[in-house]
């Protein structure tokens, strides 16, 4: 029962946070395309037509988008286990050994994104409460914040069902396996 659960938990943290990476994605082809016709409205400024005049919001959008994309990939790069990973020491250990040291980098990892995720949510209240706008387009700050901060607490739960289940390889509940390398190098 306490595995099927388990899997659905798995299942959805995948869906979910797989569809947010997606949206980021849509970001940064977003971002990519405001920047190229800024550039080009840049280089072409001098002619007198409205289509050749850069974007004047475009710097307050890249750093939304930016800090939007950040945390929007961040859970599902850390539900697939794609963070960088130094593992020269315990290489050679056994596959056993190898789960205790992942539960323990496991929880410092928790204990950080939990940190992180209670701070970005205290920052966006902050910017709901002092109704923060952008500089030039003006357009309130609070509802991107939010995004980042909900997106940041995927990376959290993430994190928990890692350690559920290095821990239950730690403790010899479940067969320890080795962790997928994604070197090339072997």
């Amino acid at each position: 029962m306490m595995v099927q659960s388990n899997q659905k938990l798995n299942n959805l943290n995948e869906r979910v946070t797989l569809w947010l990476a997606r949206i980021g994605s849509v970001g940064l082809a977003g971002m990519m395309f405001l920047t190229l016709f800024d550039v080009i409205g840049r280089a072409l400024s001098h002619w007198d037509c409205w289509v050749c005049n850069p974007i004047a919001v475009s710097v307050e959008v890249t750093e939304i988008i930016m800090g939007m994309m950040i945390y929007l990939g961040l859970g599902y790069t850390t539900f697939l286990r794609g963070h960088i990973r130094v593992d020269i020491l315990i290489i050679n250990m056994s596959p056993r050994i190898q789960s205790v040291f992942d539960f323990i980098t496991g929880i410092i990892a928790l204990l950080i994104a939990v940190l992180v995720s209670w701070r970005l949510w205290i920052y966006a209240n902050s910017r709901l409460i002092n109704g923060d706008l952008t500089q030039i387009g003006e357009v309130p700050v609070w509802p991107y914040a939010f995004i980042m901060a909900f997106s940041s607490m995927l990376m959290v739960t993430s994190l928990l069902l890692y350690i559920y289940t290095t821990g239950r390889m730690a403790f010899g509940i479940d067969k320890a396996v080795a962790p997928a390398t994604n070197s090339a190098i072997e």
